[in-house]
């Protein structure tokens, strides 16, 4: 599991890498050029389709998406261990709910060309799958681990 935290890490740098390009490019070339680059603006949107696709997944072992952490401290241990299984359970279920669609909406690209990058519209719209699925994997990880934790020990992310 460290792995794949450490594979999806490394794929967010380098396409958050190409992001911050295509951003630069465009900025350059709607400063200073006539006719700025096309593939500039959609290319750093599917770069940011597959930022939160990739980085949704990893961040629910981390800890690093929205939580009501106050209201979960004010909760006696017990109860707070509770909800915290139901709720790794519940982003575990809607992950694997959202895969048949995520798949159905994927391979129906592949009747599709994206306008400027000339790339098969599945590969873009395979960051929903990926989402839907990091999601699944890594909420039902979470479940995992809370549950076969000592009660009253903190839990860890992998990387920790």
């Amino acid at each position: 599991m460290k792995k794949l935290e450490q594979l999806i890490k490394a794929a967010i740098f380098v396409v958050f890498a190409f992001m911050i390009v295509a951003v630069m490019v465009q900025v350059f070339g709607r400063t200073f050029m006539a006719q700025p680059p096309l593939w500039t603006e959609e290319g750093s949107r599917v770069a940011l389709l597959y930022i939160v696709g990739l980085g949704v997944g990893a961040s629910v072992l981390t800890g690093d998406l929205v939580n009501v952490d106050l209201a979960l401290m004010l909760m006696p241990k017990s109860v707070r261990r509770f909800c915290e299984l139901v709720s790794a359970a519940l982003v575990s279920l809607f992950g694997f709910f959202l895969v048949p669609g995520a798949w159905e909406f994927t391979v129906s690209g592949a009747m599709q060309t994206s306008p400027t990058l000339e790339t098969p519209m599945q590969y873009i719209f395979g960051a929903m799958l990926l989402f839907a699925l990091l999601l699944g994997v890594f909420g039902l990880v979470k479940f995992i681990q809370i549950l076969v934790a000592v009660p009253g020990q903190e839990l860890t992310s992998p990387t920790h």
